[in-house]
């Protein structure tokens, strides 16, 4: 299995996946917006909510899909987690034309 889930094959699991934004708490504010469905996890305290997430297939997703989410996997991968990123992060889910929806508290 690849390491990323391009953002068309990510919505046509739809529910078989947990959807986690690691995106940080700053961008994902100015953003006000998530995609549907998807849990808040802060990217930097993983080691407290992976074991809470174990059950599921993950999908991590940051703002591009670089630095922030593919440490997040590694890390979970490496706890035995199964997890893809998001290739080209919310940014690519965005200009794909995929829904999105606003964050608690918008």
């Amino acid at each position: 299995m690849t390491n990323f889930i391009s953002p068309d094959d990510l919505r046509a699991l739809g529910s078989a996946v947990a959807i986690i934004d690691v995106r940080k708490p700053a961008a994902r504010a100015a953003s006000g917006l998530a995609i549907p469905g998807s849990r808040f996890h802060h990217p930097f305290d993983a080691m407290n909510w992976a074991d809470a997430e174990k059950r599921h297939q993950l999908v991590i997703y940051c703002v591009h899909g670089h630095e922030v989410s593919q440490a997040v996997c590694g890390f979970l991968r490496d706890e035995w987690i199964d997890c893809r990123y998001l290739a080209g992060g919310f940014d690519a889910w965005k200009e794909a034309g995929l829904p999105v929806e606003p964050i608690d508290g918008h």
